[in-house]
């Protein structure tokens, strides 16, 4: 089939008006449409006065520049900045809690639910971990104004899982009879089925840990006087009734252990010589305080066991920036020997552990007859009636004192919190770590007092 000449002429003709037509389409599109001049408001009768002309507005020839861009605010600065944001999120509860604690007074308002009116009185619940039980609840009841004459006394209790359970009741007179003499009793009674033992003294491992029960009542009884400005003297009386055996919590207590799977009641005579200019002695901030005593002890029931013992310990108060803060620093030696036949009970000799001195240590961990203890501690003041503090405990215990020497210490090292007033009102939270791990040690008394049941850790 052929296409004629004339049919040929005809597409071309088509195609060439398609085509032009769609470049005037786009030619339209992209052409703009003529301004269209607003009306004009129809004129105002002539006057007089010549319209006002519009002021032309200043032209602005300066060059415009873009705003700079934030260089720090980058995906690396931001990745960078991460750690800053967790811990500032971390911190933000305990600044906020700080915050209410100063705006509110915290410490004294829980005061105000457990005590009188003038502080001298009262019972608030009682919370230990680390100390005799190892973790206990309980109460303490006081009152240092007894007859609105200045005496004082206390009962404390704690009881644990498993019917342990120990209690210390306490009187005291600063004034016997209105005399320059002081009186005070103090009777402290235990019973305990997982007391820790670590046969070995200094050498022991940790894992020698055993396990013994110990039933004990140990009541004291001391008078005292002062000599001399701040020197004073002491003559203690004690009665000590004691049972220990291997505990059912293994690994127990070898039977063999001096003292072990035996009782005994034993009277002890302590005289003992104290210096003590700090100012106050329930918060101190500045002085000394030394004590000395020698210890006479022997069973009445049996002869099995009969030993001396001498202490030494030495503190000093150094006050630091207008005396907000207080390094104190230790000293303590001790010493224990049998005498002729006699024996000393292995749960009465010298003992370094989170409730004597070296406070990154367990319970019982370092016992021989000699102990030597250094400690260092810098407390300054976080909120009212609240400080801190920053440890360092180093000591050993030994047989003999040919047995001393540097490559022999023990170290722990620590920070705490310690709430104390002026009213005779202490709780501490300590954490403390050593080569055996971290120990956190929670307590409703001070530390380094020389007290039958505050070295059992009560």
């Amino acid at each position: 089939m052929t296409v004629g000449p004339t049919r040929s002429i005809t597409c071309l003709l088509v195609w060439t008006l398609l085509v032009l037509t769609l470049l005037l389409q786009m030619a339209c599109a992209t052409k703009q449409p003529p301004a269209v001049p607003p009306p004009e408001a129809p004129r105002q009768a002539a006057s007089a006065e010549s319209p006002r002309e519009e002021p032309t507005p200043p032209r602005d020839d300066r060059p415009t520049t873009q705003p700079p861009e934030d260089e720090e605010n980058t995906w690396a600065n931001r990745l960078l900045a991460v750690p800053e944001y967790a811990w500032a999120g971390f911190t933000y509860p305990f600044k906020q809690l700080a915050i209410a604690y100063e705006r509110h007074d915290l410490l004294n308002r829980a005061l105000d639910v457990f005590l009188n009116d003038e502080r001298t009185a009262g019972i608030y619940p009682r919370l230990s971990v680390g100390g005799t039980l190892s973790s206990g609840i309980g109460f303490t009841a006081f009152n240092n104004n007894v007859f609105r004459k200045g005496k004082e006394a206390r009962l404390s209790y704690l009881v644990a899982t498993r019917d342990n359970q120990v209690g210390e009741l306490s009187f005291r007179d600063p004034s016997l009879l209105g005399s320059a003499w002081s009186f005070e009793t103090n009777a402290f009674w235990l019973n305990f089925d997982e007391s820790h033992f670590f046969p070995g003294g200094n050498g022991a491992r940790e894992q020698d840990e055993t396990n013994f029960e110990l039933k004990e009542l140990a009541w004291d009884t001391t008078l005292g006087r002062r000599l001399a400005g701040d020197l004073s003297a002491a003559l203690t009386g004690r009665l000590l009734i004691a049972d220990a055996k291997p505990s059912s919590r293994l690994p127990a207590t070898p039977a063999t252990v001096t003292g072990n799977n035996s009782s005994m009641t034993a009277l002890a005579i302590e005289p003992s010589l104290r210096y003590d200019s700090r100012d106050n002695p329930f918060r101190p901030t500045m002085g000394w305080f030394a004590e000395g005593s020698f210890t006479y002890t022997d069973q009445v029931n049996r002869d099995q066991f009969r030993y001396i013992g001498y202490r030494l310990e030495v503190q000093r108060y150094i006050p630091v920036f207008h005396g907000n803060r207080v390094l104190l620093l230790r000293g303590y030696l001790a010493k224990q020997d049998s005498l002729g036949s006699g024996s000393i009970p292995f749960y009465e000799l010298n003992l370094l552990d989170l409730n004597n001195g070296l406070r990154g240590f367990d319970r019982g961990r370092w016992q021989d007859e000699g102990a030597l203890l250094f400690n260092a501690e810098w407390r300054f003041p976080v909120w009212q009636d609240v400080e801190g503090d920053i440890f360092l405990d180093e000591g050993q215990v030994f047989n003999d004192h040919t047995d001393i020497g540097l490559k022999q210490f023990r170290y722990s090292a620590g920070a705490g919190l310690r709430f104390v007033s002026n009213r005779k009102f202490s709780f501490r939270i300590q954490v403390a770590g050593s080569e055996d791990g971290v120990l956190t040690l929670i307590r409703g008394d001070l530390d380094f007092i020389r007290r039958r049941a505050a070295t059992l850790g009560f």
